[in-house]
């Protein structure tokens, strides 16, 4: 179950019984990975959309899919 509150998405996972939020970069990460995308893919249509140099995207993109990995929400490929 998922929610947009304000620009974040707001997320349960009723079986853990456990909420999630997302700020508004992972909250556009969330939409641009519902279909399968690479983490080039990603950190290319972010750089499109937000002023970051393309490390700082990449290392961030990164951090954000490991967690998302860590917490269950996202599988790596």
């Amino acid at each position: 179950m998922s929610g947009l509150l304000d620009d974040e998405l707001v997320m349960m996972d009723i079986k853990k019984g456990k909420y999630f939020s997302l700020n508004k970069v992972a909250t556009r990460v969330w939409e641009i990975i519902e279909e399968p995308r690479t983490q080039s893919e990603i950190c290319n249509a972010l750089l499109t959309e937000y002023n970051v140099d393309p490390d700082t995207c990449n290392n961030e993109v990164s951090k954000l899919l490991d967690e998302m990995v860590k917490l269950g929400l996202v599988t790596k490929k």
